[in-house]
């Protein structure tokens, strides 16, 4: 099976920088930098279908939105 590379390609907020060994048996994987500057690795099928796009830090940025606006009310 070919591996498209990814590296370089951006998806979200992660950039891909290099590949990984495979994780979960078959699924290649991708180390990736999060805008916000942490690493994180993911799936290539993960990234390509946009079921990932950033190391956690968008969900947790929505939460603190999410409690600001529960404080205020």
């Amino acid at each position: 099976m070919q591996v498209r590379d990814l590296t370089g390609q951006k998806f979200g907020r992660l950039t891909v920088i290099a590949r990984r060994p495979a994780i979960k048996g078959d699924h290649v994987a991708w180390r990736c930098l999060c805008d916000c500057g942490r690493e994180h690795v993911a799936t290539g099928n993960n990234l390509v279908r946009g079921k990932v796009g950033s190391c956690g830090c968008a969900k947790a940025e929505a939460n603190r939105r999410r409690c600001r606006k529960a404080e205020a009310a």
